[in-house]
């Protein structure tokens, strides 16, 4: 069980296209952001094994915005705490496959 919820947060923290459009979504005014980074601990996920859904709490979005001024370049990092929930499919006993991911943003 816990090797399967450690499989599903590498796989939620890599899942590049919901966290771009998340980032996306983020009003940085005439500000651009240039990397970002996703961390989730494994004991965060919750897996329902009947329905093959699950949910997570506590992923720390990182990401930098960064501000070109005419004499130098100003960085800050930034962080956004986000849960989420989606569904998976078994590819045998020992491998989950993330399926679906959905974020909840506030």
């Amino acid at each position: 069980m816990e090797m399967l919820k450690h499989d599903l947060a590498e796989q939620i923290m890599n899942y590049h296209s919901v966290w771009s459009a998340l980032l996306a979504n983020i009003n940085l005014g005439n500000y651009a952001s240039s990397l970002w980074n996703v961390t989730l601990k494994p004991e965060h996920v919750t897996i329902n094994h009947e329905d093959k859904t699950f949910t997570f709490q506590q992923a720390n979005f990182q990401f930098d915005v960064e501000a070109r001024l005419s004499f130098g370049n100003d960085y800050s990092l930034y962080t956004k705490q986000v849960s989420g929930h989606g569904t998976f499919q078994y590819q045998d006993s020992k491998t989950i496959q993330l399926k679906t991911l959905t974020l909840n943003t506030d």
